[in-house]
């Protein structure tokens, strides 16, 4: 695929998942007794409320527009690209390994997994088209 159209889908990917970012947390933000209903995570006080307000709401809409922010200028998709690799790859790790202790996914559990997979992977596929290294420690 030429240089153009490999940034292009790179662009597209980093908008999806950040505008998805976004999303979530403006969901959990605004509504998060929703986490609750949709994954079993018990709120008992108002300070569990502020937290959920606070991390799944004020965390992935900070995600979602870094990665969108970095994505929307050439000059650093591959920095927003890498952002998207180690976010969901580490969640994506996170949720395997909670299989592993012994935790039976769910629908949700498995189709988050998914699009976690593919999103890294597709991402991965980019970076390798862009010609772009991991980033400097």
């Amino acid at each position: 695929m030429p240089r153009a159209g490999v940034e292009r889908a790179g662009g597209i990917l980093t908008a999806v998942f950040g505008l998805g970012f976004v999303l979530i947390g403006l969901r959990y933000f605004l509504d998060p007794a929703a986490l609750t209903i949709e994954t079993d995570v018990a709120m008992p006080s108002t300070k569990a409320v502020m937290e959920i307000r606070t991390v799944y709401g004020g965390m992935f809409i900070g995600v979602g527009l870094t990665t969108f922010l970095l994505g929307w200028r050439r000059a650093t998709l591959a920095p927003g690209l890498w952002v998207l690799v180690l976010i969901g790859g580490c969640v994506a790790a996170a949720r395997i390994a909670a299989v592993m202790l012994g935790q039976a996914p769910d629908a949700l559990f498995a189709g988050l997994l998914a699009v976690e997979l593919i999103g890294v992977a597709i991402a991965l596929w980019v970076l390798r088209g862009l010609g772009a290294a991991a980033p400097a420690a």
